[in-house]
């Protein structure tokens, strides 16, 4: 018994063997599923569009050639088509016939609004070569691919997209496995029946035969097999072995892979919009911004800002070189940092324009910066309106993740403890007039540093000009008003105020005397008639909802000399 034990699970071992084995080699997939296509190019576009990519499951790569240039692009699809807007392009289509899958060509008819792709802000990733180009393309998110050669050309006529297929080798695994352990196990049960074996004959000493009697011859008879007994057990017991070689190899046959299905949107489901930016675009983003300031401020030239600056963030900036132009003591302003970035906030949106709001904390600065950026249309690059720094001790509240991306809010919202296009009035006013001002239960000025400085500056100058009048104007400074939502239904808005100080003399005859950096700009020492300033404040405020026991709060802030004029 036990030798046939032995018989049978070495047996069984070498099939479990010859399947793993095999299911590494002939009954293995291919690696990979290739589709190409080889057309007639007949725009300067074409987009392999997500359903394409993820018609097989897996990172597809996707190859081209066929042209001088060859650029690949992957994006949102819908900021794809965004950006190739009404120009004429071409797609490229998955058909699955009966037979086999093939790629398909269609054309998209429009007008020639041709432009170089090249290095937008849209793309997740690019890569631009000679001839041919390759990259591969993830179809998570609304991931697709665009191929142009230059944005004018014709694109590139052969396409090549490969899907690698992922072959689970855990059956084969286990298969091997208990292989080698049924063949142990045979092993074994062999050495004891060789051990018990000898133990059952042990040591014999040779006797002498006995005397025997006369043979007697029987006469043969048929074969007649027992119904019962040891020997009907021994092949019931090979039978049975058999019968378990036979289900196992029937149950280990490989599976045939299956179509995952794709989930499709029911009537009842509300997509959201994705956020406008993933971390690998924001970090290329700022990397750039931060460039163009440096290339900026070592040059002193405003128009290398244009590219990556626009509203309150270039004309503060622009403001600065003059002064330097003016005096070799005024000092640069703060760098612009790219890294690290410690918090991100882009909006959920797929219109236009976008927001982008991001704090660096570069080792070794003073406070954290935040950068609150902003693209106007598909084509055009992100621009930094403002640049602030986050005030000692500042807490941004709860917004929610860089994944999910923020919802964008109103200028005029209603719904907000403030409006933030009233900002700049209403917090001009508890600045002018403290707690009497009808403004003063809307904001949370006890930890206030700015909101104390410049309101104890504003009463001091008012007790110094006793031969002249001071009057002081709070004013939105720009229309360009950035605001995405809170998690707690507020919102964290970045709005640009502009403080006015107007000075004039009380008697005819006597003037208005300036210094310091307003001195630079008048180009004079004064005006008999009395002096304008002209200040800008790039602030960030926090905005509870009209529900909330809170009070807004100011969370950044930079203050930079914009204007003096004579009056």
């Amino acid at each position: 018994m036990k030798l046939i034990a032995a018989i049978g699970l070495f047996v069984l071992s070498l099939a479990f063997a010859v399947i793993g084995v095999a299911e590494r080699t002939v009954l293995a997939p291919p690696p990979s599923k290739v589709l190409a296509l080889d057309f007639e190019a007949g725009n300067p576009y074409l987009v392999i569009p997500n359903a394409t990519l993820a018609s097989y499951s897996g990172v597809p790569s996707v190859q081209v050639s066929g042209s001088k240039k060859a650029f690949i692009a992957v994006g949102r699809e819908a900021d794809i088509r965004a950006w190739i807007g009404e120009a004429s392009s071409s797609e490229i289509d998955v058909s699955k016939g009966s037979k086999k899958s093939q790629l398909e060509l269609k054309s998209n008819f429009g007008n020639e609004s041709y432009a170089n792709p090249r290095r937008s802000d849209l793309w997740r990733s690019e890569i631009t070569s000679v001839k041919s180009a390759a990259i591969d393309v993830n179809p998570a998110d609304g991931g697709a691919a665009l191929i142009a050669s230059d944005g004018f050309g014709l694109s590139p006529n052969h396409v090549e997209i490969t899907w690698p297929i992922v072959h689970d080798l855990t059956q084969s695994n286990v298969l091997l496995i208990a292989s080698v352990v049924l063949l142990i196990a045979a092993f074994l049960m062999n050495l004891w029946y060789l051990r018990g074996n000898t133990r059952r004959k042990g040591p014999r000493r040779k006797l002498p035969k006995a005397p025997q009697g006369p043979r007697v011859r029987r006469h043969r008879s048929q074969l007649v097999l027992p119904t019962k007994g040891r020997r009907v057990a021994k092949k019931v017991s090979t039978a049975i072995s058999g019968l378990i070689v036979v289900s196992v190899l029937a149950g280990c046959s490989p599976a045939t892979p299956q179509a995952t299905p794709t989930p499709t949107a029911t009537g009842d489901v509300i997509v959201a919009d994705p956020p406008v930016v993933i971390e690998s675009q924001l970090a290329r983003i700022l990397k750039n911004v931060a460039q163009a300031a440096a290339a900026a401020d070592s040059a002193k030239d405003k128009s290398l800002l244009e590219s990556r600056f626009a509203g309150p963030a270039f004309d503060m900036r622009a403001v600065h070189y003059y002064l330097m132009s003016k005096s070799s003591k005024i000092e640069q302003l703060p760098a612009i940092s790219s890294k690290p970035i410690t918090w991100s906030l882009p909006a959920a949106t797929a219109a236009w324009p976008r927001t982008i709001m991001a704090v660096t904390d570069t080792p070794g600065t003073d406070l954290p910066q935040m950068l609150v950026l902003q693209q106007q249309s598909p084509r055009s690059d992100y621009k930094a309106y403002f640049f602030m720094n986050l005030v000692p001790g500042a807490k941004i509240p709860s917004v929610p993740v860089t994944e999910v991306g923020a919802i964008p809010v109103a200028s005029d919202s209603v719904y907000l403890k403030v409006s933030p296009k009233d900002i700049p009035v209403t917090y001009g006013d508890v600045i002018d007039k403290g707690s009497s001002s009808l403004s003063a239960g809307s904001y949370d000025v006890t930890g206030d540093r700015y909101y104390q400085d410049v309101s104890a500056l504003q009463k001091t100058q008012v007790q110094k000009l006793t031969n002249a009048t001071i009057k002081f104007k709070h004013t939105l400074g720009s229309s360009s008003i950035f605001a995405l939502a809170t998690t707690d239904g507020g919102a964290l808005v970045a709005v640009y105020m502009k403080d006015t100080y107007t000075i004039k003399p009380k008697k005819a005859g006597s003037g208005v005397t300036v210094s310091g950096n307003e001195k630079l700009m008048l180009g004079a020492n004064g005006s008999v008639r009395g002096v304008s300033s002209t200040y800008g404040n790039m602030m960030l405020f926090y905005v509870p909802s009209i529900a909330d026991t809170k009070r807004s709060i100011l969370l950044g802030v930079t203050q930079g000399l914009l204007r003096v004029r004579g009056l």
